[in-house]
């Protein structure tokens, strides 16, 4: 029973985990190529500041992709 009790939370946690973010077009609202803190606040689960690894205010698509 235990082990039935363990595969289900990590099947639930992990799908919870996968849920992917919306595409970077998507969040880049002014096209601008980059997305600004106030578009990045709409993306629930983004941490701005840590996904802004050169620290210039806005993340690229890389930065985005890979946070």
């Amino acid at each position: 029973m235990r082990k039935l009790f363990v595969l289900l939370s990590v099947a639930f946690f992990g799908t919870a985990l996968a849920q992917e973010m919306p595409a970077f077009e998507d969040v880049d609202t002014n096209s601008d190529g980059a997305i600004s803190q106030e578009e990045a606040a709409a993306v629930e689960g983004l941490d701005f500041a840590s996904a802004d690894t050169d620290q210039n205010g806005s993340l690229s698509r890389e930065e985005y992709e890979a946070a």
